[in-house]
């Protein structure tokens, strides 16, 4: 027994290290530099003189490394988030694979920019040498086709791209090489455009999504000076173009603040210091800042009417029991009060500030104010957690002149542990309410026809999450005796199969799919023999999508383990505040399965129903509610002890309201909302904005209708897509067509 415990102290010990090395590892990017040193200092001097400044300029960490000294084909490119070769000639060690290396670094998020010379259409070691397939392979992923066709010609023209050019008095008389690059992307933006003086025109710079290219030397002109502007291509590259919506985080890294950006979709780029180009972000946070800003940069960005998020500790502390929320920063019932119950440090506002969200003592927890022609927004540190992800993004996004954020627009709810066994027990706190019944009465005679009642009400399409069994049994024999206590279970079963609801599932049993619970061996066969059941039971055609984890845990090997025998789940469910952090975040795993943490759960207090699941809409627009059948006499999800009348109360005002204050939330079941989050997690919609217009497109293939919340000061109108609901300052828009285009008036 002691060893039992001290094994479950000591795995507890090392998820606690592991959450905290996950929340504490810095990750920045950075830039690593290719050059040949058998080419005689060549690349390096262009590379240290040229690119390096212009990195440092936004504040990007690079490495220089000569690519003859090392092993390529096995360096990890892992650290890396951009890589810039600049080689003069074409031989290469193992030149495809070198080749092939680089398109594995693109298909993974990494991007290229190639000054010069591709480096590797030759091997070194005079054989083997890539063709134009795999040489493609890389060009292909830029945006361009490459083909062989090397010349020397006299420039009759030079045409530069007007935003990257660094100098207008440039010379190009001499003679220079050129070669045919044919941009297949619609992405791909010529930088350098030369005709020659027979009328033929070449393309000798390019910038792309993933990178770029500047051919042989046009880099320089006939004097030596530098063409483009390298510090606007790399900050195009590295933090995106000016029509992209952007966010720039300073500060330690922080797994709360990077999890609550990476449900909105948006781009960021998180720097350890404050860079000194800061007018190409739409939103700054500096996590551990103060009030007010004393960096010169960050004054000079909002003094020209950038916003900037303070998230730090305040000069004040005091314990704070809940806070209540602006209607300008998410509309929310009147004085819904948000439980926080901890010290909050927080900041005296100055005159003149807006307060967004108010402490129970009457502090001002959040504001903002104008700093010049730009907005500061103070946010206690305190704050910065997973429940309240979405409340910080909306506290900063309200307080933008215009933004657009993705949203999933679905909800489900689950009766988890239904159709359940009953065992025909009198329960004190059940006859007390309602006489003389079992447990077994008050599932299936009182309960359950009330659930259906309220889904008729409000429309809902309930999963329910059918147990066999509550038996504690991890190896043979197995069995469904428990099934067979009463019938009402299985016609319960049967009335579902041809109802409008859902089954999802639940296991066998309530023992939850751990390494540590089960034998390989053990589960495999009890999953099979469950899945005969269900076959039995409902016949050849259900086919189950919803698996949810008993007690929401769930490790690798029980996933594995379920997806092996039940192929066909597409979502898991387990719990958005489990302490375990197992599977606890929305994602995908193994290509199709969606993870489906369900954010609100109970019956009771309404308020605190009504705070989780808004807290949720405010982080992407989805809320996931579970409860149970026998909720009413297990004592910790019905600790105050309420009558069945009144949980059933609660219930109905928490849908009420939430019916009332955000009508356009669809209602789906678990498996078609794990669809939509699928799209949502998947196919992300492209995003521009210009002087009088927003531009949203989707892919042809993916999935429409796609919603967002929109946040514009002044009129607009919409192409592509409408206004499903409107708060004033907080619009829901749905897309209805691959592009939609909002326009600014």
């Amino acid at each position: 027994m002691q060893y039992k415990t001290l094994n479950k102290f000591v795995k507890v010990m090392i998820v606690l290290i592991w959450s905290l090395i996950l929340s504490e590892t810095i990750v920045y990017s950075k830039t690593l530099l290719l050059y040949k040193g058998s080419e005689q200092g060549y690349g390096y001097s262009i590379l240290l003189k040229y690119v390096a400044p212009a990195l440092k300029d936004i504040l990007e960490d690079y490495e220089i490394i000569d690519v003859e000294s090392l092993n390529f084909i096995s360096f990890d490119l892992n650290n890396y988030d951009l890589i810039v070769t600049c080689y003069y000639t074409p031989q290469m060690r193992d030149a495809k694979k070198y080749l092939e290396k680089l398109s594995m670094f693109l298909i993974n998020g990494g991007k290229l920019f190639i000054i010069n010379n591709l480096g590797a259409t030759l091997d070194s070691s005079g054989e083997n040498h890539p063709g134009l397939y795999e040489i493609n392979s890389v060009y292909n992923l830029l945006g361009l086709s490459y083909y062989f066709g090397w010349r020397k010609v006299k420039p009759s023209t030079i045409n530069i791209n007007e935003n990257f050019i660094n100098t207008t008095l440039l010379k190009f008389e001499n003679e220079r090489d050129v070669e045919r690059y044919t941009p297949i992307s619609t992405f791909i933006k010529t930088l350098v455009e030369l005709k020659d003086q027979q009328g033929n025109t070449y393309n000798m710079a390019f910038l792309s999504p993933l990178g770029g290219l500047i051919a042989y030397n046009y880099l320089f002109d006939d004097d030596g000076k530098i063409v483009l502007d390298l510090q606007k291509i790399f900050s195009n590259i590295l933090i995106g173009n000016d029509e992209e919506f952007k966010i720039l985080v300073v500060g330690q890294d922080n797994y709360e603040l990077r999890k609550a950006l990476d449900y909105t979709s948006f781009k960021y780029q998180w720097k350890k210091q404050m860079s000194s180009v800061l007018s190409t972000y739409d939103l700054v946070f500096h996590f551990g800042g103060s009030y007010p800003p004393a960096d010169k940069n960050l004054v000079s960005y909002l003094s020209n009417g950038g916003t900037a998020v303070i998230i730090g500790k305040g000069s004040n502390l005091s314990f704070v029991d809940y806070m209540t929320v602006s209607d300008e920063v998410f509309p929310v019932p009147a004085n819904l009060k948000f439980n926080v119950k901890k010290n909050i440090s927080w900041e005296k506002p100055p005159q003149n500030s807006k307060v967004l969200v108010t402490s129970s003592n009457g502090e001002a927890l959040v504001w903002s104010i104008p700093l010049g022609n730009g907005t500061v927004i103070f946010y206690p540190i305190e704050l910065v957690s997973k429940t309240y992800r979405g409340l910080l993004m909306q506290s900063a996004l309200s307080q933008l002149k215009v933004s657009i954020q993705p949203i999933v627009n679905s909800w489900s709810m689950h009766l988890d542990d239904f159709p359940l066994p009953a065992y025909k027990r009198k329960i004190d706190i059940i006859t007390r309410e309602f006489g003389d019944i079992t447990d077994n009465e008050f599932y299936y005679n009182i309960w359950w026809p009330m659930m259906k009642q309220l889904s008729k009400e409000f429309s809902i399409k309930y999963t329910t999450i059918f147990v066999a069994n509550y038996n504690a049994s991890v190896t043979w024999p197995f069995s469904f005796q428990e099934y067979t206590n009463t019938p009402e279970q299985m016609r319960a079963l049967q009335e579902l199969i041809s109802s409008s609801y859902e089954i999802g599932l639940h296991g066998y049993n309530h023992i939850h799919l751990t390494q540590e619970n089960w034998k390989q061996e053990n589960l495999e066969t009890v999953l099979k023999l469950y899945k005969t059941f269900l076959k039995n039971t409902l016949g050849d055609n259900y086919i189950p999508y919803v698996y949810v984890a008993p007690n929401n845990i769930i490790d690798s090997f029980g996933v594995e383990t379920l997806l092996r025998i039940f192929p066909s789940i597409k979502v898991i469910g387990t719990s958005y505040t489990t302490t375990q952090k197992l599977f606890d975040e929305f994602e995908v795993i193994h290509e199709k399965v969606v993870v489906m943490p369900r954010t609100t759960f109970g019956y009771y207090p309404a308020e605190n129903l009504l705070a989780s699941s808004i807290l949720s809409l405010m982080t992407f627009g989805t809320f996931q509610y579970f409860l149970h059948p026998d909720d009413l006499f297990s004592k910790d999800r019905n600790p105050d002890g309420k009558t069945w009348k009144e949980m059933y109360n609660s219930l109905r005002e928490f849908l009420s309201t939430m019916t009332r204050y955000y009508p356009f939330l669809r209602n789906h079941t678990a498996s078609e909302s794990g669809e939509i989050l699928y799209d949502f997690l998947t196919q992300k919609p492209i995003i521009r904005k210009f002087a009088n217009k927003l531009s949203v497109e989707i892919p042809i293939g993916h999935h429409l209708p796609r919603y967002y919340y929109l946040r514009v000061r002044g009129e607009f109108s919409i192409y592509g897509g409408r206004i499903v609901y409107s708060y004033g300052n907080l619009v829901v828009i749905e897309q209805m067509e691959n592009k939609m285009e909002i326009i600014l008036k």
